[in-house]
Formats: structure tokens, sequence, C-alpha cells
């Protein structure tokens, strides 16, 4: 309990250290939102492309890759609320004798208006397809060294459309500005993390601490303290002010009433409706400062989330840096995500707050996030090698941008290496650190748990992401079945054909392996090589047995034994379930799969035949294993892969060392995995299938990859 009051109060105090605010810079701030409509609109600004300065790279420097989070262009309002909320009330008006000449002439003109955009709200317009080419052709202009023969332009969006279309705009303007750079789109639920990490369901998403909203006013309290004078508005609309409310409050015709407004700019010429005499400057900025607080009241939970765009950022950033390649990762979401990821980030002073509510404008402003804004991490390395370390530049909306108090080495260009431990210090603050950091768990019957873990896993090094189902064996309720389907089966139907509780992946293609279900052998190796490689039959190397109940144990049969031996030993055997594969990764407490690929060279491990146990084990792929703990618990896991920077995946020797150190088993055998690798759990994962991993059969990294094989583990009510 301390340990988590105390996350809290560091966050209070990241979060309260500001200087007690000067009402003359909040002067200055609301004076300018005053003087530029395009300020007062916010989160509804168009993008300014005015020229921005921009300083010289160090001497013998150059821009080679670039880290990128932008929101999707200009579009219709993004809820039917804006529009309707005020139709509803002018209609409302209309039929009470209730509309001044102002509100008459807004309902003629919104009417039609409404019948045009009803079926495009939330659409991208024109204007934000332009946006996002402009934008794109800046970029590579500026750093043309980024992006010449051989370099890599890789773009992800959240699944909203008008974000993907975004991304398809920039992305065709760079292969027209960038003609030798190799461009790749990609949206799915594996890019969720690094493009609308607080998205609902998302089945990665970061957990911390509470973070406690610093001022007591809630929204509404605020707008009415600030805007007294709105009836005004409303006389403006309606003979009787409140009456033409129509019983709904203040603060909620407002919230409305600003975006309406504010939306127009976004819009078609032919479309836009004039609004002039609707607001004075002055409460539109009003109405901005309001909605500000309201945006700032709800983005601020999102920092925990969309912290897992920064750790995406780093961990590609050092990639390609260390791979030598040029290019750009490019990640296309939304506004409350990058507000959200410039309060994470403090950038240009957004992770501190003055102690007054009224000052929240001196560091959140949402016109700092106008329609297409974006967040670019420029990278400069040396011309020459080992001639200094790398730096980083931000720009924020195409102008050079602060990060916290963290001193740059020169100008606006800071130590990459000082920058990645100023953001790692930042994520303590919302990212909760625990014994079980990235691990969460769910019941699903008695003594029967789904855990699954996502994130940097220590022992490899790398993103990972890991499912288990823990069965503890002492626990009645449940039973483990082995099942054979010839010729094969996608593991969600056999998992609803036996009615499962939890289905997984076993053994590899037949001939190379013993199955033997029910009592019956239905295969005893027959093979002496894999297939038609000529690679020697080693895919036998350790057995799993089942009596169909609850007595479940593996065995490393193929220690000291030639696969003829092998074979007279299963033949013999009066075990009614046998399913054995390799290689052996625990036996006894030992971990004999660290040694079982070798150690071999990147180089070397090429040379040798894919079905080669040297390579089919010694290079990171999808895995799949089982093992059994000391105190009799039978575990079934799936290590997704082949995903750069979220699954990356693991060789046997890390699966090995994963397992001892997250589980200690006593026993753990490898089983066929790469594109096999599926794991279903009932009520998780796909809701049809109840797949939670992402096999990559269909290499779409969705839940849909499941590949046809013939053997299956089964967890199966008693």
């Amino acid at each position: 309990m301390k340990s988590n009051i105390l996350i809290c109060l560091l966050v209070v105090s990241a979060w309260s250290i500001a200087a007690p605010a000067q009402n003359s810079r909040s002067g200055e701030i609301r004076q300018a939102v005053i003087a530029d409509p395009n300020m007062a609109a916010g989160l509804d600004g168009l993008y300014d492309f005015s020229p921005k300065a921009s300083t010289p790279a160090p001497k013998g420097y150059e821009a080679v890759y670039i880290s990128h989070y932008g929101r999707h262009g200009s579009r219709y309002a993004y809820t039917e609320k804006t529009y309707t909320t005020v139709l509803n009330l002018l209609s409302e008006g209309r039929r009470c004798a209730n509309l001044t000449p102002f509100g008459e002439k807004l309902l003629n003109e919104l009417q039609p208006f409404w019948d045009n955009a009803r079926y495009r709200v939330g659409d991208l317009t024109p204007a934000g397809w332009d946006q996002h080419r402009k934008i794109a052709g800046i970029m590579v202009k500026s750093f043309p060294s980024a992006f010449g023969k051989g370099s890599k332009v890789d773009a992800c969006s959240s699944a909203s459309v008008r974000s993907i279309i975004s991304m398809s705009s920039f992305c065709n303007a760079v292969s027209l500005a960038a003609p030798k750079a190799e461009v790749y789109e990609h949206q799915g639920i594996m890019d969720v993390q690094a493009t609308r990490p607080n998205m609902g369901g998302n089945p990665f998403r970061y957990q911390g601490p509470a973070i406690p909203f610093p001022y007591p006013e809630d929204s509404e309290a605020f707008f009415l303290r600030h805007m007294l004078g709105y009836a005004n508005v409303l006389a403006r609309l309606f003979k009787d002010p409140e009456k033409g409310m129509c019983g709904m409050n203040a603060h909620d015709i407002f919230f409305y009433l600003y975006m309406f407004v504010a939306g127009m700019n976004s819009l078609p010429e032919d479309e836009k409706l004039d609004l002039t005499g609707l607001l004075t400057p002055e409460e539109f900025a009003t109405l901005w400062e309001t909605d500000n607080y309201e945006r700032f009241r709800e983005y601020l939970p999102y920092c925990t989330s969309c912290f897992s765009i920064i750790d995406d950022m780093i961990s590609k950033a050092d990639a390609a840096l260390s791979e030598g390649s040029r290019g750009a990762h490019l990640r296309f979401g939304h506004d409350h995500v990058l507000m959200s990821l410039m309060m994470d980030m403090d950038l240009e002073g957004s992770g501190s707050f003055a102690p007054d509510a009224d000052d929240l404008i001196q560091s959140f402003r949402t016109f700092l996030s106008p329609m297409a804004t974006n967040i670019q991490m420029v990278f400069f390395c040396p011309k020459k090698k080992n001639g200094g370390p790398v730096l980083v530049k931000f720009l924020l909306n195409g102008g050079e941008a602060s990060l916290g108090d963290l001193s740059p080495v020169s100008g606006p260009y800071y130590s990459w290496e000082a920058v990645k431990s100023f953001l790692l210090a930042r994520k303590s603050l919302f990212v909760t650190h625990t014994l079980d950091e990235g691990w969460s768990s769910t019941e699903i019957g008695p003594g029967l748990v789904y855990r699954h873990f996502s994130g940097i896993d220590p022992v490899s090094g790398s993103a990972q992401q890991v499912y288990v189902a823990d069965w503890d064996m002492n626990v009645p309720g449940y039973a483990l079945k082995f099942t054979s389907s010839f010729p094969t089966s996608i593991t969600s139907d056999v998992m609803k054909e036996y009615g499962a509780t939890i289905a997984m992946n076993a053994c590899y293609e037949t001939p190379s392996v013993v199955v033997k279900v029910d009592g019956e052998l239905l295969s005893n190796m027959p093979n002496h090589t894999i297939m038609t490689t000529g690679v020697p039959n080693w895919k036998s190397d350790g057995a799993v047995y089942t009596d169909g109940q609850r007595g479940v144990r593996i065995s490393w049969d193929g220690k000291d034994r030639t696969p003829s031996e092998l074979r007279a030993f299963y033949a013999s055997s009066t075990a009614p379930n046998i399913f054995t594969s390799a290689p052996m990764l625990i036996d006894d407490f030992e971990p004999v799969g660290e040694t079982f690929a070798g150690f071999y060279s990147a180089d070397a491990i090429k040379n040798f035949n894919y079905e080669d146990y040297r390579r089919h084990q010694g290079v990171r792929h999808p895995r799949t294993a089982v093992a059994i703990t000391s105190d009799n618990h039978f575990l079934m896991v799936v290590v997704d892969g082949r995903r750069t920077g979220v699954c990356e995946g693991m060789t046997a020797r890390e699966l090995t060392r994963y397992l001892r150190a997250n589980f200690n088993p006593r026993y753990a055998l490898n089983m066929d995995g790469g594109g096999s690798s599926t794991l279903c759990v009932e009520g998780h994962g796909d809701p049809k299938t109840h797949v939670v991993n992402y096999p990559t059969d269909n290499k779409r990294y969705d839940h849909a990859g499941e590949r046809s094989i013939p053997t299956h583990f089964c967890i199966v009510r008693q």
C-alpha cells in the first residue's frame, strides 16, 4: 500500500513543481487567443504552414532517421452531436416560435448542411488530405539524407478511417518526393501500442498508478465560472434563452456549440456556414479555455497507456541506428494521444502545471494540437564513422521544440542517450513497476489462470508477447485431453468440437513425431529425415504424457536413445496418450535447452538448412511449449513473434531462460512453433474463435492467422 501511495505522490509532486502562476503570462496567452480565431479553434484549428526556423546540424552531422507521430488531418466533427445539438435546439425553438431572426437564418442554413454532413461524421475532408501531403513534402525536403536509395519508411495507423487515409496521403507524398525510398503502410491490432494505446480492449495496455487530477473544479463548474455571460450568446438565437435550452445544462450545450463553430474551418469552402455574429472573439476565446480544461481532464489519464508509443519510438530508433539503416517510422492517430505524449515527454513544458486552474493554459494548450499536428524526432549521425554521439532534435508542427529541463548539446540538438534516460525517468511516473511488471492475470475457473505478458522482456532484451494457461492439477474440475485430426484442423475449431476451455497447438508434422491418443498409436516417428529436406529427424527429443485426467508428466525420452530405440520404446509403452516434440528445454530443473542449438553466429546460421535443428531452434520464431512445475502446475505457453518492436519471438535458448526466470518449472518441452503457435482461451481474445495470440500464418498479425495442424492439447471440464 505504501508503494502505491508513494507513486501517486510522485506523480502529484512532478506535476506541481511549476513556479506560482504569473497572471501576466496567462493574460498574454488569452489575448493571443482572442486575436487569432485559429488558436481559439483549439483542436479544430488548421495546421500552420508558415516557415519555421531551422538550426543547422552541427558540423559533420547529417539526418539519417525520423521517428514520427501525427494526428489525422482536418475532418467533419467526430460526433454527430456537434451538429444535432444545435439543430435540435433550433428546431424546437421554431416549433415554439422562440427563434430570433438570427436563429431562423441559422436553422434555414443548418438543415441542408446536416442533410449533407450526416453521413460524413468523422470523415477526413480534402483539407485533411492536403495537410498530410504538404507535411510529408516538407519532411523529405528538409531531411533528404534520410530518404535516399535503400531507405525504408514504415507507416502504421490506428483503426480510424480518417487516420488510415491521412497515412495514405502522407506516404503517397513521400513516395513522390523520395522515389528511391521503400514505403510500407499497415494497420492492425498489433499497431495499437504505437498508434492508439488508450483504445478500449487493447490487450497490451500499460498499467500504472491512478493519476490524480490537480484541480478541485469539475468541467461544468469551470465553465460556469468563466462563461458567466452564456445567456447573451443564447439570446442571439432565442427570444427566451432559458426556454431555448430545452432543459439541457449550459455546459453540455456550449461543449457542442464550441466544436460546431471551431470545426467549420476544416470543411470544404462550399459547405461552410457563415457563423459571423454568433460569438464575439472574447466569447470564442473563453469557450476555448473551458474546452481546454475539459480536454486536460479527459486526456490526463491516458498518459500511462500512451507511454507505449515512446517505448516503440525508442526501440525502433535504436534498431535503425544499430543497423545503420535510413528512413522513418511514421505513426498516425489522434489528438488525445498526441497531447498525452506531449505530457509524457514534457515537450514544450507540457509536463508540469501551475497550482491555479486558471493558469493551466501556461502548459496545456490544445491549440498546440491542431489538425494534422505532429511530433518528429529527427536523428543525426556523424558522416564519418566514430565521429561523435547520435544527436536528436524534436519538432512540434515543424518548429524546433524543447524537452523538459534536459539540456541540449547544441542549439535544439540533444544527446540521444540523454534523451532516453530522461524519457525512461519520466516513464516511472506513469507506468507501474513491480516484480510482475508486464504480466496480467485472469482466473478462468477453479485452479485455471490465464496469464499474459506484454513488454520488454529482460531475458531476451526485446519486446515480447507471451500467453500462458496455468493449470493447477491439484484442483479438481479439469482434465487434459490430447486430440488428433487427420488430415488437419485449426485450433479454434478443435476447441469448439471438444467444448474445451483451453486449446493449444501441439506436435510437429506427423511423420516426425510420435502421436498416441486414447490408446491408439497413430504415428511412431516413421521418417528418418524431416519431410524431403534430407535433414536427419531430431523432432522427438522429449514427450508429454497424460492419462486423460489430471495425470500429466514430461520426460526426456530421447536422451541417450537412437531413433530406432525410441520407436521400440514408444511401441511398447502402455501410456494411453503420448505427444513427442523437441527440444527438451528443462529436465529436472536443468536448462538443457540452452545448449541444444549450439552457439553459432548469425552468418553461420544462415548457411544451415531451414529444418536443421541449429537454425530451427537458433533463431527467433513464435514458440509453443509445455511445462510442469514442482507444485504440479501444467503450463501451456505461446510466444508471439515476427513483429519487430512488438513481439520479436525467441530462440530455444531464450525460451528456456524465460521459463526459468518466470516460472522455474521442473520440466519443460518445446512444441511446434512458427505459424503453428496458437492458444485459445475461453472468453478471451477474438470473440468468435477465442484465439488470444496473433498467429502468423496469414502474415497479417491478427487473430485470424491460424494454421491447420494435426494435433492439439485441450483442457476440458470434467
